[in-house]
């Protein structure tokens, strides 16, 4: 009986925690990028912080903080020869990291066909898992 215990909880429970993703805390170094209440005028930006969950094998990320919604379609594919996930969603969010040393790449190119009130930034920072 306690064989088949724990083979059943070998079955059921163990290949859920080997594709759990992992929250991260990730804070910028710098950001800069073209801010559109300059007229696009080069500037930079105040770093921020933020929380992202990261699967590298399933290849997805999500963060409310920097509109990586569950519900916008993104896009993720992971490069061995790198070892860094590159993800971008349909409002021009772009997120990169690599999984040995944590170092990420941000940037947001948001377009829309009226006036477009949102600044072009690109931030490079790291990560930790939270």
């Amino acid at each position: 009986m306690k064989k088949l215990l724990i083979l059943l909880f070998s079955i059921l429970i163990l290949p859920i925690s080997v594709f759990a993703s992992d929250v991260y805390y990730c804070s910028e170094d710098a950001a800069t990028g073209f801010d559109r209440e300059k007229n696009y005028q080069i500037s930079t930006f105040k770093e921020g912080k933020f929380k992202i969950k990261i699967d590298f094998e399933n290849e997805y990320v999500i963060s409310n903080d920097i509109l990586f919604l569950e519900e916008l379609k993104t896009k993720c594919l992971f490069h061995d020869t790198n070892n860094a996930l590159y993800c971008l969603n349909n409002l021009g969010m772009v997120f990169s990291i690599n999984k040995t040393n944590l170092r990420f790449v941000r940037s947001t190119m948001f377009l829309k066909q009226e006036e477009n009130k949102d600044s072009i930034l690109i931030s490079h920072g790291t990560c930790d898992k939270f």
